[in-house]
């Protein structure tokens, strides 16, 4: 991800008694990656950073305040008084995450906010930057060991890995009689030992027992490997098999837009590499028959040898989709909004995909949408927060919620790393206040005796019961420290691990079993990294929440 900032062009007058969003800036000097969007800064990647900020008055004797509030609707921080420097360190976003400034005027009369350097917004990245790719590489023909300290009985003990190898020895055995082998494990003994025998084998020591499981050769999975260059409505422009390819990464991601990398060899086909066209033209990813991701290309960058394509999932249109219509849904599923409005996206941009809208439902509200008044991401957020579910899967929008029933079930062997565990309450809650169009309503969720307070404004959704839902449910999501397996960079899940791809859908839930503990873990996100030397697939899981007591609601 990149550093943005910006300052403030332009006087603008701000009416007393309400909070009002800064409009005009252009790019702060120092900051050349800055993205500005709506007069917001727009994030490229996912990262951590800190946020400065200030405002300008025209008169020190003019009382206005100033703060950052994330995506429109979560205030970040605390408000600061007009010429004060404001900080907010360590702030975790997202790809498509806006950054914008507001003012209180806090006088009887409208006061001016002139363009003016002195009033700027900055984000400055923290982290540093990584690859999408997974490595090391894994050496498909060396044997993966496991070392096993256990006491071997000299009857007939089955090893259970059920493969079947011969039996190799690669020792002097001195014995006065002769030896029964009749056990049915193919054992091989990787090490030299003496063993005497008289009359009977002492088999009750460690050693090391080198198991080799049989894993599927790299090249069947590269050579299984395609990515298909089109429109949006299926007219091919050309093809990339394994032999044109030097590495490819894409994933999905639960309610967050996914993304491909193609590294391709430009001398392979320079026509087609010439032709590209972001936006205009589509990356389709194959494995096998079965397509398993599809989105707009974003940008090709061109060398002599290779070329950089990266790609968005179809979510990526909601960053550049206004609000389509102007209607008023009573009483009705957030799912199902979701789906009118993700209908008339598809249809402005020529998508022939409908999303799959899955059977369960969640509660009910009444909702307005305005044409034009916002960008349809944000709508989106506002559907979120009242319990809709969504990703994308090989180019199509899946909305609603999965069954709870587990679909695969994984063991720490089924990982080629240790698994790790998180406890993480960055975006922890328990004491939620929701402003909506003529009502707010705050819902406090028992946690431990905090209060971790936060504010979220839902100005499409009105009427009291309607609030009061939606902050009951917000206070029962957020109201919990996430418990999350995680994944290192390199690490990725055994080639015979007992799952697959169509699984790994994140909203599915997986049965996992790790240091001692057996939980109910709901895949977030997945990657796979495909190189002709390897054939990585990452997930990251989290802990499904107790959601305990109901939250309860307080005051009005």
């Amino acid at each position: 991800m990149s550093s943005m900032g910006m300052n403030k062009s332009g006087a603008q007058s701000v009416a007393p008694g309400a909070w009002v969003k800064l409009e005009g800036f252009v790019v702060r000097p120092g900051f050349p990656a800055t993205n500005i969007v709506n007069s917001a800064l727009v994030m490229n990647e996912s990262g951590m950073g800190d946020i400065a900020f200030q405002g300008y008055n025209q008169l020190t004797t003019h009382n206005i305040q100033f703060r950052v509030v994330l995506n429109g609707t979560t205030v970040l921080g605390s408000p600061v008084s007009a010429r004060t420097p404001g900080a907010i360190p360590g702030v975790a976003v997202s790809a498509g995450d806006t950054l914008e400034l507001q003012a209180l005027n806090n006088d009887f009369f409208a006061r001016q906010v002139p363009g003016d350097a002195n009033t700027y917004l900055t984000f400055t990245q923290t982290t540093q930057d990584h690859p999408a790719g997974a490595g090391p590489n894994i050496g498909w023909y060396t044997s993966s060991t496991v070392n096993l300290e256990r006491a071997v009985q000299p009857s007939a003990t089955t090893v259970g890995w059920n493969v079947q190898a011969g039996i190799g020895k690669e020792a002097e055995i001195a014995t006065s009689r002769s030896i029964d082998w009749s056990t049915q494990a193919d054992l091989y003994v990787g090490q030299k030992y003496d063993l005497g025998a008289n009359p009977t084998i002492g088999w009750a020591v460690s050693a090391d027992i080198e198991v080799l499981r049989k894993a599927q050769p790299p090249e069947v999975l590269w050579e299984d490997t395609a990515v298909s260059i089109h429109t949006a409505d299926g007219r091919l422009l050309g093809t990339l098999l394994c032999g044109a390819m030097d590495g490819l990464v894409w994933g999905r991601e639960r309610r967050e837009v996914s993304g491909c990398e193609v590294v391709a060899l430009t001398q392979a086909d320079p026509e087609l590499i010439e032709d590209i066209r972001p936006w205009v033209h589509w990356v389709t990813v194959w494995h096998g028959q079965a397509p398993v991701w599809s989105g707009p290309i974003q940008s090709a960058t061109i060398g002599r040898a290779r070329t950089r394509i990266v790609a968005k999932d179809p979510a990526t249109f909601m960053w550049r989709t206004r609000v389509p219509i102007t209607y008023r849904w009573a009483d009705t599923d957030p799912t199902r909004i979701a789906e009118t409005v993700l209908g008339y996206m598809n249809e402005l941009h020529g998508l022939s995909a409908a999303p799959i809208v899955l059977p369960a439902v969640t509660e009910a509200f009444t909702y307005a949408a305005t044409a034009d008044s916002r960008m349809l991401h944000q709508m989106m957020d506002d559907l979120t927060k009242l319990g809709l579910e969504w990703t994308v899967v090989a180019g199509r929008f899946i909305l609603g919620t999965f069954p709870t029933a587990p679909v695969a079930s994984l063991a720490e062997c089924d990982f080629l790393v240790e698994i790790e565990r998180m406890r993480d309450g960055t975006a922890t809650y328990n004491d939620v206040r929701v402003q909506g169009q003529n009502w707010a309503q705050t819902a406090v969720s028992p946690l431990a005796g905090l209060r971790l307070q936060t504010l979220v404004s839902l100005d499409d959704v009105f009427g009291v019961s309607n609030i009061q839902k939606a902050a009951r449910l917000y206070a029962d999501e957020t109201a919990a420290i996430r418990d999350v397996l995680v994944l290192p960079s390199s690490a990725s899940l055994h080639p015979e691990a007992d799952i697959s791809l169509d699984d790994l859908i994140p909203g599915k839930n997986i049965l996992v079993q790790a240091q001692g503990v057996s939980s109910v873990m709901v895949v977030d996100q997945m990657s796979v990294s495909v190189t002709p030397n390897s054939f990585d697939t990452q997930a990251t899981l989290v802990a499904v929440q107790d959601r305990g007591e109901i939250a309860e609601l307080v005051g009005g």
